[in-house]
């Protein structure tokens, strides 16, 4: 999935993900050089070398400050033993994962035409890796996270994450002579269009992508998105203000159900690391599993809604893809207030990218909508939510025509002018 917002925010995104619940102890770096087209050149270059740690340069310190906050005031809500034995069972899999790989690449439920075991077996690794980084970081007790700090997370696990994310990128088919999202990036090219006083437009370039222009301002001795520097105060005064209302004790009041569900979980664990033959491992495997795997479309299109939803700074989304929510309070989606957007033709992130744009436009407070493109064979589709009426957002479409509006799927057909 990529996220519903141009290049610099997509940039944004990669960097913030591991700051939704991460913690740490900072070390003070040489940040970003001074102007507006160095400070975004340097963000660009930072996040194509997997140094994750620029976008916490990046900020301003009293951004910096914000998120640290948050998290310290998360961690003194949340229950330790339902927080810590969480990260232990995240530990526990990952372990799992690694020590069990020849049994699991084997399994029945990897006999897919369209996925093979051989195509799983390459993206295996890393996949594994991002799962054990994080359950082994700093995030892993309640203790570390009341002490977090975003930039030597990032420095650490951030950066270690950002190449594992890396090396899928390229294990993924790519079009013949073109580059990498990676090589792209180190190939993007940012110039000062103009500036007078703590104001400045940028014009960030990119091989194969559409060239944007984006307003700078100067916050705090940084050069920042204009669009981050307007948002994120409010942004970050509705995170306080959710965490404000979660309560230790309607915590603890499902602690019982929690470690319960733990409990659980500890066990069918326990069945799969003290299986000794294949056969053995893969029965118990495919039981626990295959209901999970049958729900996994639908999983994944939450959890990234959910990723969206939490996304506690205008960095992760500056243009208004995600609002700002506590950790761990991600919004359920209402399916009748999503909408599917079809265009009939396969279209590149570049030429997603102003659709996008328009889409979000066309909703009366774009801070709340969100998009999630995806693009399967010659159809791309666009989910968009929330939205009421189909029939009145259908009428706001300027960047094509809409030639079917079903109202039982809640589907509009989009014909691109």
């Amino acid at each position: 999935m990529r996220k519903s917002a141009p290049l610099f925010t997509l940039l944004f995104f990669l960097g913030t993900l591991p700051l939704l619940s991460g913690c740490g102890s900072s070390t003070q770096q040489a940040g970003p050089p001074e102007g507006p087209a160095g400070s975004m050149q340097y963000l660009i270059q930072g996040v194509a070398d997997q140094k994750m740690e620029v976008v916490w340069e990046f900020l301003p310190a009293s951004y910096q400050s914000d998120v640290n906050g948050l998290a310290h005031q998360f961690a003194d809500k949340m229950d330790p033993e339902i927080y810590n034995e969480m990260f232990a069972i995240a530990q526990r899999l990952g372990k799992l994962l690694q020590d069990k790989k020849e049994f699991i690449l084997k399994n029945e439920m990897l006999d897919n035409p369209k996925t093979s075991p051989e195509e799983v077996a390459k993206y295996y690794d890393p996949s594994v890796d991002i799962l054990v980084t994080l359950a082994n970081s700093d995030l892993s007790t309640l203790e570390k996270l009341k002490t977090f700090d975003g930039g030597q997370f990032l420095a650490n696990s951030g950066s270690k994450i950002a190449k594992d994310f890396a090396t899928i990128s390229d294990l993924m088919p790519a079009e013949e002579g073109k580059p990498d999202f990676n090589e792209k990036l180190k190939q993007a090219k940012v110039t000062v269009v103009s500036e007078e006083g703590d104001q400045a437009t940028v014009k960030i370039e990119v091989p194969g992508e559409k060239t944007k222009e984006e307003v700078m301002v100067k916050v705090e001795d940084k050069w920042i998105p204009q669009t981050l520097a307007k948002n994120w105060k409010s942004k970050i005064e509705s995170a306080k203000q959710n965490l404000d209302k979660l309560k230790p004790e309607d915590i603890t009041s499902k602690k019982d159900q929690a470690l319960a569900g733990f409990k659980r979980l500890n066990a069918t664990l326990a069945q799969l690391e003290n299986a000794k033959t294949e056969k053995e491992f893969n029965e118990e495997f495919t039981k626990q599993v295959r209901p999970l795997a049958q729900m996994a479309p639908m999983l994944m299109m939450m959890g990234a809604a959910a990723v969206m939803e939490q996304g506690f700074s205008e960095a992760a989304a500056a243009r208004g893809g995600a609002m700002a929510h506590s950790p761990g309070e991600a919004k359920p989606i209402n399916p009748n207030t999503m909408i599917s957007i079809v265009v009939n033709k396969k279209l590149s992130p570049g030429e997603q990218d102003p659709i996008i744009d328009e889409i979000l436009q066309s909703a009366n407070d774009t801070e709340s909508l969100q998009v999630i493109p995806t693009v399967d064979g010659e159809i791309t589709t666009f989910k968009v939510y929330p939205v009421e009426d189909i029939e009145a957002f259908s009428k706001k479409i300027k960047f094509g025509k809409p030639s079917k509006v079903d109202n039982d799927s809640r589907s509009i057909t989009v014909e691109l002018e």
